[in-house]
């Protein structure tokens, strides 16, 4: 291993073990609310020197994490490290992006199964006195079908968060990266369109018709995942709007409407219209 590798390395050890003390000193509000910032160190440098580097960097960083807080940092650090080290040797590998942010959204995920069920379990939580609160708003959706939606939302979040920020840093710091690819690669089909109509009249119908609630469960899933991903194709044809017209600002408000609930009802509907009668296509063609 080379003294510039080493050196980095060490550097990066530090870094994560004064995350690991502001961590402790904040009253592990860092663990709380910003756990994938553990995951940025061994990420950088896993990209930028490859497996056997990173193993042993990331092997550091876990044992580093002894000298700091308790099992619950030990457990959401040890998670992070695991990620960022997969995300990082994708990197260096090459991979697509696809690949890497579909690896760190299938490990975020995991991650916050077992903070739900684990820690429920382990620290006596009640999770349906929370749930409870919840469905006052939300009334036609029930207590499974809830926790697996609000699992999937936090791993697609943190997935998401780590993505772009380490395409910015790698860019940032010269770390070879793939290139992102255009906006036009982004787009449903006319299946997906049709599906959805199919999951929309079901679930619908489906409330007051199915007798067992494991079915009606799994409806309410689906529903929601498809709504979220129709709402994530309506974005792509707003965003899409704004670069074609050169209107800079639009792209933010294209991605902030469609998390407004309500408001992303227009957003969904676009995105249906896109994946059945494939609308930017034909802007295309006009030119």
């Amino acid at each position: 291993m080379k003294t510039s590798s080493i050196t980095k390395g060490a550097m990066c050890v530090a870094i994560y073990g004064l995350l690991l003390l502001l961590n402790q000193q904040t009253g592990l509000m860092i663990e709380a609310g910003l756990s994938w910032v553990f995951i940025m160190p061994i990420l950088l440098y896993s990209a930028s020197q490859g497996v056997r580097a990173g193993l042993v960097t990331g092997i550091s960083m876990g044992l580093l994490s002894f000298l700091f807080g308790s099992f619950t940092t030990w457990f959401y650090s040890w998670s992070a490290l695991l990620i960022g080290y997969l995300y990082g040797v994708g990197v260096h590998q090459q991979f697509r992006h696809r690949t890497n942010f579909f690896l760190c959204f299938f490990f975020s995920t995991a991650t916050y199964i077992a903070m739900v069920y684990l820690w429920a379990a382990l620290f006596g939580l009640d999770l349906h006195a929370d749930f409870d609160a919840i469905a006052s708003w939300i009334s036609f959706i029930d207590f499974q079908a809830f926790c697996a939606l609000f699992v999937l939302f936090m791993g697609f979040l943190q997935a998401l968060c780590v993505h772009l920020l380490a395409i910015l840093l790698c860019n940032r710091l010269h770390i070879p990266i793939r290139d992102i690819g255009s906006l036009k690669q982004i787009h449903g089909n006319s299946t997906f369109g049709m599906i959805s109509i199919i999951v929309w009249l079901l679930f619908f119908f489906g409330q007051n018709v199915l007798e067992y609630p494991i079915w009606q469960t799994g409806l309410q899933i689906c529903f929601f995942i498809d709504c979220m991903l129709l709402s994530f194709f309506g974005a792509v044809v707003l965003i899409d709007y704004g670069i074609r017209h050169n209107i800079r600002k639009f792209s933010f408000f294209a991605i902030i409407g469609a998390v407004i609930p309500v408001v992303n009802l227009i957003w969904i509907f676009l995105g249906e219209l896109d994946c059945l009668f494939a609308i930017r296509k034909n802007w295309d063609l006009r030119g």
